[in-house]
């Protein structure tokens, strides 16, 4: 093989690469129907957060997310509309370690995929 077939095959398998990534359909697109919630637990004393509310498909929805630092990104669930988020000083949700809950709006759509919450 000579320098400019290795050239045309290097090339041409990084247009197919690149097209590849264009062509996939990412989380990112959900931000026209629905946000992920990204929690700051502004008083250290969190360590788990329920967030109860309507999914990107209007279905009511209910989650348990340990938050082991002071921001916590909850991926993979998409809310929309106003959500319920309750606060424990445990990593289980467990009701005897309730620490206050907050209630927020969640945009269908917005320019990111995040809404921050915070206690």
């Amino acid at each position: 093989m000579n320098v400019r077939n290795k050239v045309a095959t290097v090339a041409g398998a990084g247009i197919l690469a690149f097209t590849g990534v264009l062509g996939s359909a990412g989380q990112s697109f959900a931000a026209s129907n629905g946000q992920q919630i990204h929690f700051h637990d502004s008083s250290g004393l969190v360590y788990s957060i329920r967030v109860q509310g309507y999914n990107q498909n209007g279905d009511a929805v209910s989650g348990c997310f340990n938050t082991p630092g002071r921001d916590t990104w909850v991926g993979g669930w998409w809310w929309k509309g106003e959500v319920n988020v309750s606060f424990y000083k445990s990593s289980s949700c467990s009701f005897a370690t309730y620490f206050g809950d907050t209630n927020a709006w969640v945009p269908a759509s917005q320019s990111g995929d995040w809404t921050t919450v915070s206690s």
